[in-house]
């Protein structure tokens, strides 16, 4: 869009320098792509989006000048004229009919006589030649200067030629032909919208006039037609024919429809200063527009604060917003509402007028810092987010390299990971199949992950991601754990890693979460060839186990993949637990081992929970060192071992106070387990 500056001075008394104007117009959002002189006068070729249709025309952009320096726009009277709209019969003896509503919800017409064909004044040739369009003669030129103006594409055609005392606004039938005002013949599929008189196709509906009813200079009386077409079918029709047009652009982005009326008032008044004559019919019109209204917006000040991180006063928003031409209204201390204006379609939700208000006062007004996110790196006032961050770095110590996947998967990648798809929340209206599914798990980019590595020469991975996943209905922040090959990269160590490896690693991480009241359970996933549930307070909050060797084959996986994976989200929900310290102790512990043979039906932890009980209080710490099944050990019993440590506060232990409270949890062990000592 080009902008010659003293068009632009016509609506709005700027006292900026083109150069300044154009770098107020890029800070705004109005990319502009040079300033030249045309003349002696600036032109400001400005980029605009396809979302800004109202930026195709010079008043659109005074507005934006008006929102930035303060200034009001001048609103040519034309545009303010309140007149009658007549939508029955007429004494012009001409009939309006529109066939396909939906291609052209509003139609208008005017007939003006008494015309005199002639060149337009130098200031208009001039004008329009800056903004790229040649003059042709007071009439059409009055029709481009209004397109310029407004950015309401309007066509003029020469009354005398239309046949049959008709226009209609059909569909073309197919092989019609059409003469196009540039001197060649279209022939017309049956789905392109166009203008017709009673014989005739006489116009491309938003695109191109024809040949038969162009304006030329013995042109008297003249139809002044001014509508609202589709969009799509506009676009439509210009991609088939090949036609680019000014008006086809305009209508391909959605033009105003308020101004529809107010441009035909406009140029009606133009035509009758620069080519004399009358407006006989007055405003012709065919109105299929709904008249449902657009609900007020609310703009919270507060909101505004916290979702832009910049304080804006509501006088400030306000006047931004009405130099915009949004109608407001202040409610309240805290609160405009503001109407939505047709001409300004990409604006319905709060967010767009904050978006509004922040581009006019400015970007680099804002404050720089990130926002509050699980990948921040400053202090976070969400508690959540800041226990992700600091479990991140805790993850990281422990020898684990971060990954990050997708959150949509493919079906394919759900089945190969041993998920059943009817389970899974599918997609509506999905870009991509590869994206067809929210994971309920994050096992398949943690798989994906794997694979990449491992074909790569990977020996030893050890990898996490904490991302959300959607299971059962139920959205959640999870954690997931893998280990792949070696424990580690060390020449010192050759094993493989286990799935005893990442429990103690899932521990681990349980207590730097203060996470105190836990269990395991044996349980076992589709995907897993064997596992455990991990409960807290009777919940479970994870699971872990190996990968089937089932779901390594179908993704190709050489070797034993341990996986686990823990919600979150409850684990911050409690506030930090008080650091205690305790002196060291003066007096050392005393350690003793205790072997016997018992039942598999027992857990580990109930019989530490058992042992810690009959030998308090100076029994502190027991931990299994040892377990055997095979010769020897009757089937259904293990034997297993473990060592127990003894801290007193007030002195040592005489070999008789440790051989007491050792016997002492051996008759504990028997009468609730029935176990045998070795």
């Amino acid at each position: 869009m080009k902008l010659p500056i003293n068009w632009l001075k016509k609506y709005i008394d700027i006292k900026l320098s083109p150069d300044q104007l154009a770098e107020k117009l890029t800070l705004s959002g109005s990319k502009v792509e040079s300033v030249k002189e045309v003349s002696g006068d600036a032109v400001i070729d400005v980029e605009v989006t396809s979302n800004r249709p109202d930026c195709l025309s010079i008043l659109g952009l005074a507005y934006e000048v008006s929102a930035f320096s303060g200034v009001k726009v001048k609103i040519p009277a034309g545009y303010q004229k309140k007149e009658k709209a007549l939508t029955g019969k007429n004494k012009t003896g001409i009939e309006i009919a529109v066939e396909h509503k939906n291609g052209c919800p509003c139609y208008t017409a005017r007939i003006l006589r008494g015309l005199q064909a002639a060149p337009s004044t130098q200031e208009v040739q001039d004008l329009l030649a800056k903004a790229g369009t040649r003059a042709i003669s007071n009439i059409v030129d009055v029709t481009n200067f209004v397109l310029y103006e407004c950015g309401q594409p309007m066509h003029a055609f020469d009354l005398d030629k239309i046949r049959g005392g008709k226009i209609v606004v059909r569909i073309s039938r197919e092989n019609e032909k059409f003469l196009g005002i540039d001197g060649i013949e279209y022939v017309l599929d049956g789905k392109t919208l166009v203008i017709a008189d009673a014989e005739r196709v006489i116009a491309i509906a938003g695109v191109m006039g024809g040949k038969l009813t162009e304006v030329t200079g013995g042109t008297k009386n003249i139809l002044l037609e001014s509508a609202y077409f589709d969009p799509g079918m506009v676009r439509q029709a210009a991609k088939k024919y090949k036609i680019t047009t000014e008006s086809s652009y305009r209508f391909e982005r959605g033009v105003n429809p308020e101004n529809v009326s107010k441009a035909s008032a406009r140029a009606s008044e133009l035509l009758i200063r620069s080519a004399g004559g009358r407006d006989e019919s007055g405003l012709m019109v065919k109105n299929y527009f709904s008249k449902k209204t657009a609900p007020m917006i609310s703009l919270r000040m507060e909101r505004m604060e916290k979702v832009l991180g910049l304080k804006v006063p509501i006088a400030r928003a306000a006047q931004i917003l009405t130099n915009l031409s949004f109608a407001v209204k202040r409610v309240g201390k805290d609160r405009l509402q503001v109407k939505p204006t047709p001409a300004r379609r990409d604006v319905s939700k709060e967010i767009d007028l904050m978006e509004e208000i922040l581009r006019i006062e400015g970007f680099d007004k804002v404050e720089h810092r990130l926002p509050p996110s699980r990948y921040t790196f400053e202090d976070l006032r969400d508690k959540k987010a800041m226990g992700l961050f600091r479990l991140k770095r805790y993850l990281s110590s422990m020898g684990f390299d971060e990954i990050m996947s997708y959150s949509l998967l493919s079906g394919k990648k759900l089945t190969d990971s041993g998920f059943e798809i009817s389970n899974c929340h599918r997609v509506v209206n999905t870009t991509s199949a590869e994206q067809g599914y929210f994971r309920p798990s994050l096992l398949s980019g943690m798989l994906d992950a794997v694979l990449f590595n491992a074909y790569r020469k990977a020996s030893s991975l050890k990898f996490f991601e904490i991302g959300n996943r959607y299971y059962k209905g139920v959205e959640a922040t999870v954690l997931s754990l893998a280990f792949y090959g070696s424990m580690e990269e060390n020449w010192a160590r050759k094993n493989t890693s286990t799935f005893y490896d990442l429990k103690g690693a899932i521990e681990n991480i349980f207590d730097y979460l203060q996470l105190d009241s836990f269990e395991w359970k044996d349980a076992s996933e589709a995907w897993f060839d064997f596992g455990a549930e991990v409960l807290a307070n009777g919940h479970g909050i994870g699971s872990i186990g190996q990968v089937s060797s089932a779901v390594l084959k179908r993704w190709d996986i050489p070797h034993e993949v341990f996986y686990a994976e823990v919600v979150l989200d409850r684990l911050f929900e409690k506030k930090p637990g008080t650091l205690k310290v305790k002196p060291v102790q003066k007096y050392p512990s005393v350690r003793r081992d205790i072997a016997f043979v018992i039942d598999n039906r027992f857990s580990i932890k109930e019989l530490e929970k058992s042992m810690m009980e009959a030998g308090k209080p100076h029994l502190h710490q027991v931990a299994l060192f040892d377990q055997f099944i095979g010769k020897n050990i009757p089937q259904g019993k293990r034997s297993i071992a473990f060592s127990l440590w003894y801290q007193k506060h007030d002195g040592t232990f005489t070999d008789e106070e440790i051989q007491g409270i050792q016997m002492k949890i051996g008759d504990s062990l028997k009468n609730l387990y029935k176990v045998e000592f070795r």
